[in-house]
């Protein structure tokens, strides 16, 4: 039986690689934009998610092999994820502009939900390709949860919530869904870590093999004589 994504997943992924292959600095000048649109305190958390992540995932790092090869290792966006808050209130509402700033800077593209979405949503998308930033009502939003092709949900929730979201995604099939989760709507403590960025991306290693011709043939025979 052939499942039918939401039309947000489908168009979501048609955009992902585009967006994904212009590099944390070629998705900052872009985001970067936006952000005179936002008020005070969210304008300050999207600008530090932006400069956090050219500081921690913006560079390819160059690793050296055993024999001689060349790893180049970098960062890049897991797919769509859906931005969504459990709470209310100005706090709640610069955490999720955190999320959602994190998500894109990340390579990724985002659906938001509700009135609240909107507005976030609004204040983006004259500065991104289209489908980067969508949004749905609140109606469709467990429709979206359950999405084969959903890569992660970044939520704002307390910890019963979590616990309830997490088996819900445990138990479905398809894409494992990252939960990318904040119970502390108060200080927002996991949202506001230099590491936080890093829940929204995979890693990709390329290795290119350097050495001489049968360089590498000549070090595992010289394994082999210890046998």
């Amino acid at each position: 039986m052939t499942i039918v994504q939401p039309i947000q997943i489908q168009v979501a992924q048609k955009v992902f690689e585009a967006w994904d292959k212009l590099g944390v600095n070629g998705r900052a000048e872009k985001l970067q934009k936006a952000l005179n649109a936002f008020p005070n305190e969210q304008r300050k958390m999207a600008a530090w998610q932006i400069n956090n992540a050219k500081q921690s995932i913006a560079e390819t790092r160059v690793m050296p092999g055993p024999t001689g090869e060349r790893n180049e290792l970098s960062n890049q966006g897991r797919g769509v994820f859906l931005c969504m808050s459990f709470i209310e209130g100005d706090k709640a509402k610069v955490g999720l502009v955190g999320q959602i700033f994190a998500a894109l800077i990340a390579g990724n593209p985002v659906i938001t939900v509700g009135p609240i979405g909107q507005e976030i949503m609004d204040m983006i998308s004259p500065f991104v390709a289209e489908g980067v930033v969508q949004n749905i009502a609140e109606s469709a939003q467990d429709s979206l949860i359950e999405a084969n092709h959903l890569a992660g949900i970044a939520t704002l929730c307390d910890p019963m919530q979590a616990q309830q979201l997490s088996q819900r995604l445990a138990a479905k099939g398809g894409l494992i869904c990252q939960l990318v989760e904040e119970t502390d709507a108060e200080n927002l403590s996991v949202i506001a870590k230099p590491h936080y960025v890093l829940r929204f991306v995979t890693e990709r290693t390329v290795s290119n093999n350097t050495t001489a011709i049968g360089g590498n043939a000549t070090l595992l025979e010289l394994g082999s004589m210890n046998d």
